[in-house]
C-alpha cells in the first residue's frame, strides 16, 4: 500500500538539475554519530552533529530526495499542524511549551536561512503562507491561531474577507498571513542539502539501506547489504519508512500516503488573479485544499485516495475539479499534466516524537504533514542531542519511551481510509 516508484521522475525532479547519487557503502567504516535516514531530518541532524565537530557518516537506503522529503508539496510553515501555542504549553507546559513555540515561530527562517547559507537554489519563495477559513467556526479558530501567535511576538497578518479573497482569487471569510513562510521544490531542497553536506564534510552513502543493528562495545554496529558501520552514537530518522530495524517502532507512528498534482504552466492573464504575489495557501477544511507557483508557473495541489486504483488518471481529475472550483479564473476545467504520490508519517495527536530507545540511539521526526520546516529546524537539535551537547531537558520537547499507536494496525487503515468523511463533513459545514 506504502510502496513508491521512486525511480520515476516527477515534477520536483524534472525541474531539478542532474545530481550523481553518492556511493553505496562498502568495507567498514567507524563514526562519531552514524545517521539512519537521507530526508531532511537526517540531513538537519547530520548538519547539527557537524557543526558541532563531529565525524558524521549518513546513510540513505535508497536515493537522497526519494522519498517524502523530495516528494511533498513543498510548502514552508511557521505554525502548528492544527494546533494554538496555548495548546502546546498546557501540554507541556510554560517553559517547554515556549520553547516549542519559539522553534516553530522561527522555523521558516531557519529553512529559508539553510538556502542562503549553502547556495541552495530550490525555487524558494518566502512570500508568506496563508490559512483562510472558509466557515464561520474555522473563521473562529483562525483569528485564535492569529491572535495567539502576534502576543508570542510572531510577524503576522490578518486579512479580512476582501483582502483575502483578492489575494487568493477565491472567496473565503478571512484568514491570517505568516510572512516568514512560503514554499519551494523539495526535491532540489533535498539535493541541495545532500551536496552542502558533503562539502562540510559529511560522509553520505546512498542505496546503503541499514538492515541490522545492535550494541558493539561502547557504541553500535549497523550493517548494510556490503558494509558495516560502527559509531558511538546513532540517531535513526526514518519515519515514514520506519521498518524492523529497531523493534516496534514502527509502531509509533502511521504512514499515510498522498499525491500531488500540477497544470500545465499557466498564462498570465490567469496569474494576475490567483494566488497574487505568489504565496503558499493551505485551507481549514478537513479535506483540504492547498496551492502554490511553482518555479514555471504551474499552479500545484495535491490531495489524497480512500483506494489506489486508477490513480494518476482519478487524481488528475479529482484536482482539476477542486481548482474548477476554488478559482473562479478558471473558465473551464484546468489540464493536469503531472502526478505523484509519496508518504509522510502522522501521530494521532499530531505532536512530533523525541525517543531515547537505549543509550546513544534516539529517534526523531513525525511531523504529521508539517515537516518540511520542522524537520530542518528540530533536525539539527536532533544531532547536537545525539551527541549529548544537548540535555533532555534543553531540548523543545519532551524525550520519551517509545510511544506506541493504540491498535496500530487498525489505526492505520482508518487514518488511509477516512477521507470520504472529512468530504462529508466539509460538505455539511
Amino acid at each position: 500500500m506504502f510502496e513508491v516508484d521512486w525511480k520515476t521522475p516527477h515534477l520536483w525532479a524534472k525541474t531539478t538539475p542532474k545530481r550523481s547519487p553518492a556511493p553505496e557503502l562498502r568495507g567498514d567504516h567507524e563514526a562519531d554519530l552514524l545517521v539512519v535516514g537521507g530526508g531532511y531530518t537526517g540531513m538537519a541532524a547530520a548538519l547539527g552533529a557537524r557543526d558541532s565537530g563531529a565525524n558524521v557518516i549518513l546513510l540513505e537506503g535508497n536515493e537522497i530526495g526519494s522519498s517524502a522529503s523530495g516528494r511533498n508539496h513543498g510548502l514552508v510553515i511557521s505554525h502548528h499542524s492544527k494546533a494554538a501555542p496555548s495548546e502546546f504549553e498546557a501540554v507541556y507546559g510554560k517553559a517547554r511549551g515556549e520553547k516549542y513555540n519559539r522553534l516553530i515561530a522561527n522555523s521558516g527562517d531557519v529553512s529559508f536561512g539553510l538556502m542562503q547559507r549553502f547556495g541552495i537554489n530550490a525555487h524558494q519563495v518566502q512570500n508568506g503562507w496563508i490559512q483562510p477559513a472558509h466557515t464561520q467556526a474555522t473563521l473562529r479558530r483562525v483569528r485564535q491561531f492569529y491572535h495567539e501567535w502576534k502576543a508570542f511576538g510572531a510577524k503576522v497578518t490578518w486579512l479580512d474577507r476582501d483582502m483575502i479573497s483578492a489575494k487568493i482569487g477565491s472567496p473565503y471569510l478571512g484568514g491570517w498571513l505568516v510572512p516568514n513562510s512560503g514554499h519551494i521544490n523539495p526535491f532540489a531542497m533535498a539535493v541541495g542539502l545532500a551536496g552542502a553536506l558533503e562539502r562540510e564534510g559529511v560522509a553520505i552513502f546512498e542505496n546503503s539501506k541499514a538492515i541490522s543493528l545492535k550494541k558493539s562495545g561502547k557504541g553500535w554496529l549497523v550493517k548494510t547489504s556490503k558494509g558495516s558501520v560502527i559509531a558511538s552514537r546513532v540517531v535513526l530518522a526514518t519515519n515514514a519508512l520506519t521498518d524492523n530495524l529497531w523493534p516496534d517502532l514502527k509502531r509509533t507512528l502511521i504512514p499515510l500516503k498522498v499525491f500531488q498534482s500540477a497544470t500545465e504552466p499557466l498564462p498570465e492573464e490567469l496569474r494576475a488573479q490567483i494566488l497574487l504575489g505568489n504565496p503558499a495557501v493551505s485551507d481549514m477544511r478537513n479535506d483540504l485544499r492547498y496551492f502554490h507557483f511553482d518555479c514555471d508557473n504551474r499552479l500545484v495541489s495535491g490531495g489524497t485516495h480512500t483506494f489506489w486504483h486508477n490513480e494518476a488518471e482519478r487524481g488528475r481529475e479529482k484536482v482539476a475539479t477542486m481548482l474548477k472550483k476554488a478559482f473562479h479564473a478558471f473558465k473551464t476545467t484546468p489540464k493536469m499534466v503531472e502526478y505523484w504520490h509519496g508518504t509522510f508519517a502522522v501521530v494521532p495527536d499530531r505532536r512530533p516524537r523525541l525517543y531515547r530507545l537505549a543509550p546513544g540511539l534516539v529517534f526523531g521526526g513525525i511531523y504529521s504533514g508539517r515537516g518540511v520546516a520542522l524537520s530542518m529546524s528540530l533536525g539539527q537539535e536532533i544531532g547536537r542531542w545525539a551527541l549529548d551537547q544537548l540535555s533532555d531537558d534543553a531540548m523543545p520537547l519532551p524525550v520519551t519511551n517509545m510511544q506506541p499507536v493504540p491498535f496500530h494496525p487498525v489505526a492505520t487503515q482508518v487514518a488511509n481510509r477516512i477521507h470520504p468523511w472529512h468530504r462529508l463533513k466539509d460538505r455539511f459545514e
